[in-house]
């Protein structure tokens, strides 16, 4: 029997139809039962099961790393694998980087790796800055995962994964230079995209994942802005797209943004542990994973937030896990009364320790010292009562053998500042359950 004919009903007597099949544009045998009365109301609305084996779910994961936070995207990899996607996209910025040294670069892309082997389905990588920086990061690239853009089809529908990261053209210099902050598709990377878009025009959906979200740029009021994305090659990109059915989806900025260009939706995702404030969906900022599924009628996309995926059994790690999740950069914020030039002994750190708990809360405070700024109390305890507020002021001790410190100084010492927090509660069903975090000392 196959199951786009119509329904085969079994009667006996008035009760006991049995469904043999019913769901559309199928092709094989299935083995869907239920009974229903012959002659009369059935408790459900339609038996129109939402099931083409053409339709299928994956999810897009995004920025790791640019002020990564430690534990959020491990934990996102374990939910993932209670989610049962098909798939794993990315848009890039999977590690540190940022650096020509072999073994550091090595020793990132083994964690990374680590992290993405427990994934129960594929992971498709996708390069942002921090992964492709210069030529020692790309050569180790094509080594370890060869092309940084390819493409592929699944059920009918096109993947093209693109690299953003390309070393840009310039005068006597044939390799080009890479520009963090720019973004460049090759004129191979470009004729790449044509030939793929021309070998696969019968495809019912398109999607594009890349880094930088150079549509995004075009809001902005700076012209040399506006004349990179010109001389970038994305322009040509979405030329080729136009008439097509497709969805694009970057990262990098770390908030969310979404945009309807070309008759198309073009998505910015927020972040999977990299760097962010946190401050939630209206401010787009916040940690997720977004789930497609792709019906007949076009992709259905779903945001899904870190902190609201749990397993079927709440077990005290669950607890703790969400709670790390939800209170990050929620527990801590530090205002820096910092001016160069102002006597050190003037120079104070405030700190706004915050518990959002129903129960009263234990925190720990580790500053972090460092070579030209440390700190008169680099150690830290207080008792915050239930949803409370409490407020703490620390020396710096500026270390420069005079009553300041240059700006240019400052500015390279307080990148390695953090303040590493620790919060513990008691909850009456899972007994102490204890937090941890870090939050970055200079904006």
């Amino acid at each position: 029997m196959k199951l786009n004919q119509h329904l085969l009903l079994c009667t006996a007597g008035l009760f006991a139809l049995t469904l043999i099949s019913c769901q559309k544009q199928q092709t094989t045998e299935s083995n869907i039962q239920i009974q229903q009365v012959a002659d009369g109301p059935n408790p459900w609305t339609n038996l129109n099961w939402n099931n083409s084996r053409e339709n299928f779910q994956f999810v897009v994961v995004t920025d790791r790393t640019g002020g990564n936070r430690p534990g959020v995207f491990e934990q996102g990899m374990e939910k993932l694998n209670l989610l049962q996607p098909e798939f794993v996209m990315s848009v890039g910025d999977l590690i540190q980087g940022y650096t020509e040294d072999l073994e550091a670069l090595n020793r990132e892309w083994d964690e990374f790796d680590q992290f993405v082997d427990g994934l129960e389905m594929p992971f498709f990588y996708v390069p942002g800055n921090h992964d492709i920086t210069n030529k020692v990061m790309e050569e180790l690239w094509a080594q370890r995962y060869g092309r940084t853009y390819y493409h592929f089809v699944y059920q009918n529908v096109l993947f093209l994964c693109l690299n953003s990261e390309e070393p840009i053209p310039e005068a006597g210099n044939p390799g080009g230079t890479y520009h963090t902050g720019d973004f460049y598709l090759s004129e191979q990377q470009r004729t790449y995209i044509q030939e793929t878009l021309e070998q696969h025009q019968e495809v019912r959906w398109t999607f594009v994942f890349w880094h930088k979200p150079v549509w995004l740029y075009e809001e902005s009021d700076n012209q040399a802005r506006k004349d990179e994305i010109v001389n970038s090659g994305w322009p040509q990109v979405e030329s080729m797209l136009q008439g097509r059915k497709h969805t694009v989806f970057a990262g990098h900025v770390h908030r969310y943004a979404y945009r309807k260009r070309n008759n198309s939706d073009y998505i910015t995702l927020a972040t999977t542990g990299g760097g962010s404030a946190l401050a939630g969906p209206i401010f787009g900022q916040f940690d997720h994973v977004l789930w497609v599924t792709m019906t007949d009628d076009g992709p259905v996309m779903a945001n899904l937030m870190l902190d609201g995926i749990f397993d079927k059994d709440f077990q005290k790690d669950d607890i703790e896990n969400n709670l790390f999740l939800s209170m990050q950069n929620k527990v801590l914020r530090v205002d820096s009364e910092f001016e160069s030039g102002k006597p050190a002994d003037k120079q104070m750190l405030k700190l706004t320790i915050f518990n959002h708990l129903d129960n009263p809360a234990e925190v720990t405070i580790q500053l972090s010292n460092r070579e030209f700024i440390s700190y008169a109390d680099s150690l830290l305890t207080t008792t915050i009562s239930p949803n409370s507020v409490s407020t703490r002021e620390v020396k710096l001790i500026v270390k420069v053998g005079s009553d300041s410190v240059s700006q240019d100084m400052f500015a390279r010492e307080v990148s390695r500042h953090y303040a590493r927090w620790k919060l513990t509660s008691d909850f009456e069903q899972y007994g102490q359950v204890e937090v941890n975090g870090n939050t970055r000392l200079f904006q």
